[in-house]
């Protein structure tokens, strides 16, 4: 009995053994994996920024793999903070970074390698990382649809804000002299300030506070920066704080700005920033109403009176729309705490829609009125005079009745004694016009313009083919405006 208990004991060793056997070495496989990844004997991928910018510190990112050259990301890709920040490493240009979505990638002749790339933080290479989507290629000049013209940018930066309210405010981390760090509180002026927001792509900074210390230490050195530094890096640092250092600076950058598109600078699309880049406020049919657009004026030291109207040309806007509208009470110390739709993954404007929003930092004032283009002086089309700029009258919208009646008003108001009567012929206008007054709405009574019903600006519906208000008005002139008749 004690023979065969032994025997059976054999056999168990014996059908266990390779079990046991790879099990173990399973796992120094796995150690000696470790091992490797530490000391660096694993490589990872090889990535390259394309095309590089004249810093070499943002661009496209591309992988090599099965012996091409291809993209990482997709155009509504972004990658997250962590991620950004081990691709830079890998690049050997700084600690932190972010991206952005939807960006312009026009002329990129190679393919697209994988959608995604996602990193937590605790790698050491990127072949740590988790790639959601398969290896795959998808051919980026032969693909002839429009998203396939944007993808997702890499921006290597040597701060970050972090921990704020909003995206763009918050404690300022940075990467000197071969560390991490919180900013001093004491060791950070408005110039500073401005080059840690224009560094990360914000439109300067708005303010600097102070709060308790973060993750990193404080760096107990000045910031002697002129404010036009690319980055930290370039600020003189040599001077030591003679402070106890006791508070993290922190910043809010400015997030919203006037977009240039004429020779006058106080009126435009409006702007915001977020996850990495710039896209307008609005769309065909939205318009700020007066406070919103009052508190953004305010905000580009334009004055505290301003309007918005809506269906203004956007054809040679080349940037994205980020948001459908935005309401502010003008108590707001950020515009990223005004009420907003969500943010859109729209690409660029000119893909959907060829006018928009737009905001004038003036008010509201009609300081002329005249009469053009008709065969006499008291006929032709109206046109109304506001801060510097002359502009029609758009008649989408208004009725026979509606008509006739601004008409009345418009005769009337230019010291015409008799009755106001439409043109209805050659009133068609050119999509360039600009339109100071639609869905005009007057009983008739009025003695002005502006005490009837309207929308500021043009109608939505006008955007190819406008049409003017033109009246012919009868009897004397007797008092009122002067018209000016250009022919």
């Amino acid at each position: 009995m004690n023979i065969g208990y032994t025997e059976r004991i054999s056999k168990l060793k014996f059908v266990y053994s390779p079990l046991f056997l790879t099990i173990i070495e399973m796992r120094l496989c796995y150690c000696l994996g470790i091992i490797l990844i530490n000391f660096g004997y694993l490589s990872g991928l090889e990535v390259r920024l394309w095309p590089v910018n004249a810093r070499g510190n943002e661009g496209f990112v591309e992988v090599y793999h099965e012996n091409t050259w291809g993209l990482i990301g997709s155009p509504a890709y972004r990658f997250t903070d962590e991620t950004a920040a081990l691709l830079c490493k890998t690049l050997g240009l700084s600690d932190f970074g972010y991206s952005s979505g939807w960006t312009s990638i026009d002329n990129y002749g190679g393919v697209g390698w994988t959608y995604g790339l996602e990193c937590y933080g605790n790698e050491t290479v990127l072949d740590q990382c988790h790639f959601p989507n398969k290896w795959n290629i998808d051919s980026y000049t032969n693909n002839t649809d429009w998203g396939y013209r944007h993808g997702t940018r890499l921006f290597c930066v040597d701060a970050r804000i972090t921990g704020g309210p909003t995206p763009n405010s918050g404690l300022i981390e940075a990467s000197l002299d071969g560390n991490k760090y919180s900013l001093c509180y004491d060791g950070v002026d408005m110039n500073a300030a401005n080059v840690v927001c224009n560094h990360l792509g914000y439109d300067g900074a708005i303010s600097i506070n102070r709060k308790e210390p973060g993750a990193y230490p404080l760096y107990r050195k000045k910031l002697s920066c002129t404010g036009c530094e690319y980055s930290l890096s370039e600020c003189d640092r040599s001077q030591s704080l003679f402070s106890q250092c006791i508070f993290a600076a922190t910043v809010t950058c400015k997030a919203v700005r006037l977009a240039r598109m004429n020779q006058y600078t106080d009126e435009g699309p409006v702007e915001v920033f977020h996850n990495g880049s710039w896209g307008m406020v609005g769309n065909p049919g939205f318009r700020f109403n007066d406070k919103t657009a009052s508190y953004l004026c305010n905000r580009f030291n334009l004055g505290n009176v301003g309007f918005g109207t809506t269906g203004n040309l956007l054809q040679t806007y080349g940037r994205k729309a980020w948001l459908s509208s935005l309401h502010c009470l003008g108590n707001e110390t950020n515009v990223m705490e005004c009420r907003h739709s969500r943010f859109s993954t729209v690409p660029s404007i000119q893909h959907t829609y060829k006018r928009g929003t737009w905001l004038y930092c003036f008010g509201f004032d009609v300081t002329q009125m005249r009469l053009t283009g008709g065969v006499y002086q008291n006929e032709g089309r109206v046109e109304l005079l506001i801060n510097g700029r002359w502009g029609y009258i758009a008649t989408q919208g208004m009725t026979h009745n509606d008509t006739d009646n601004a008409a009345k008003v418009v005769c009337r108001e230019m010291g015409y004694s008799g009755q106001g009567s439409v043109l209805s012929d050659e009133n068609h206008g050119r999509k360039h016009d600009l339109f100071w007054m639609s869905f005009l709405k007057c009983t008739g009574n009025e003695s002005s313009l502006q005490q009837c019903k309207f929308n500021k600006g043009s109608s939505p519906m006008a955007y190819e083919h406008p049409f003017h208000l033109r009246v012919r008005c009868s009897g004397r002139r007797v008092s009122g405006y002067e018209p000016h008749i250009t022919g």
